[in-house]
């Protein structure tokens, strides 16, 4: 099932730790939403042991922020470990945004944002709520072998698009039959996004922020000019990215950067059938309230 932030807010999150027996695994990379820690507090009184990896130096926080949110997670009762050292250095970071309940058994969330109060009530993002156990146990895999500072290997990836990786899933989905929307935070170089839109021309929408650099805005040029449709949302600014076509969709959060897509840790979820349907009604509603490229 599909949440779109900010209308959803931290609810189907709270719902699926409220619904964990025994444990509840959270990869957030920052996590400080108020509600989110009552129910983590909430949790561990009852029983439920809470998992939780975040970031030891979040983008744009100052010195102490991380420290005092890894104090307020522990005294809320859950287990908190930084993220692995290979992301958690200037050009990678855990940016996974998983919850898991149960090893997998219970439902399982892929969110595009972070899990703070800003992302859940400000920022454009997706949320998408599986009980599909093979997805679960999937997310579950990739938990672990953070928690753990393991490599996930391939078994999760038979089933998610989990980065490190490359741009090829990506550019696979795009260059699906029949038209195709993107929505996404940025607009790097990627030559084979890049590509699969051109060649798509006039069957491809793209969504961006209106705050995109003037480095995203000259990989869009050749785009624009295959006849690619642009428009540039200014209400609100994005993290993660959406796909919608005719018969795949996609949404995780990768955002589209090299260093992301080669570096990171990110988790992302193919969808199929009537699941994308939701996906492009997502998207219609911001193409709708987005402003034409000049």
């Amino acid at each position: 099932m599909l949440y779109t932030e900010p209308h959803s807010g931290p609810a189907p999150v709270i719902q699926v730790i409220q619904a964990a027996h025994r444990q509840v695994a959270i990869d957030a990379y920052e996590l400080d939403d108020p509600a989110m820690l009552h129910a983590i507090r909430i949790a561990s009184h009852r029983g439920v042991t809470v998992q939780v990896i975040i970031a030891p130096h979040p983008h744009g926080r100052p010195p102490g922020w991380a420290r005092a949110e890894f104090h307020r997670l522990a005294a809320a009762g859950a287990e908190v470990r930084w993220s692995p050292y290979r992301f958690s250095h200037r050009y990678a970071i855990d940016h996974a945004h998983i919850v898991i309940d149960d090893q997998g058994k219970g439902p399982g969330i892929v969110d595009s944002e972070n899990l703070t109060h800003r992302a859940f009530f400000r920022i454009r993002g997706d949320l998408w709520l599986s009980r599909d156990p093979t997805v679960t146990h999937a997310l579950a895999q990739v938990f672990d072998a953070d928690w753990l500072r393991r490599h996930a290997g391939g078994a999760p990836r038979r089933v998610l698009l989990v980065s490190p990786g490359k741009s090829r899933p990506l550019a696979r989905l795009l260059a699906q039959p029949g038209p195709v929307d993107l929505e996404a935070r940025n607009f790097g170089y990627l030559p084979r996004i890049i590509h699969a839109l051109e060649r798509k021309g006039r069957d491809a929408r793209v969504i961006l922020p209106a705050s995109i650099s003037a480095y995203d805005h000259d990989n869009l040029k050749s785009v624009l000019r295959a006849g690619v449709s642009v428009r540039y949302l200014r209400h609100l600014n994005r993290q993660g990215t959406l796909i919608a076509g005719r018969t795949q969709g996609f949404v995780g959060s990768q955002n589209l950067s090299w260093s992301v897509l080669h570096s990171s840790r990110d988790v992302g979820i193919v969808l199929h059938g009537r699941s994308v349907a939701a996906l492009r009604a997502a998207f219609d509603r911001d193409w709708r309230q987005a402003s034409p490229a000049a």
